[in-house]
């Protein structure tokens, strides 16, 4: 039976760039979709936010940069899913392109520390690619 994985992260504030109002009920919505209306198991949603708690496994779900770089690498360094099975990607707050590549901003980076401390997309994208499952959707906000 197929099933479905998700990542779900929301940050409103950031700690020194512009807050945002609604990245992190927006995303709390779109982890509910993924819950309630596309099944997806709480061991399979992913869920990073301002205040989340830690996980299961007590590991920190602030997204900072160190513990989404970790989360990814750690996660998506061996396939877990399989043929059928779907991986959602959903990111609300701050984004922005630097020298011709787009990167995601965590919780604790800043406009100025770019590259250092943002995401790559195309970073994002490999990882998932790593995932087994061959229906993948990034929704990026």
């Amino acid at each position: 039976m197929a099933k479905n994985c998700a990542v779900v992260i929301g940050i409103n504030k950031y700690n020194r760039i512009q807050r945002l109002q609604y990245a992190k009920s927006d995303a709390e919505r779109v982890s509910n979709y993924f819950a309630h209306d596309l099944g997806v198991q709480p061991e399979n949603l992913y869920f990073f936010s301002d205040d989340s708690p830690p996980d299961k496994h007590g590991l920190d779900t602030q997204p900072t940069y160190g513990t989404l770089i970790s989360f990814l690498g750690d996660r998506f360094a061996e396939p877990f899913l399989n043929s059928g099975d779907t991986l959602w990607f959903y990111f609300s707050g701050h984004g922005m392109p630097h020298e011709g590549r787009d990167y995601l901003l965590p919780i604790d980076g800043n406009p100025r520390t770019v590259p250092n401390l943002a995401i790559p997309i195309h970073y994002i994208t490999e990882r998932l690619r790593r995932s087994g499952a061959d229906n993948k959707y990034r929704i990026v906000y």
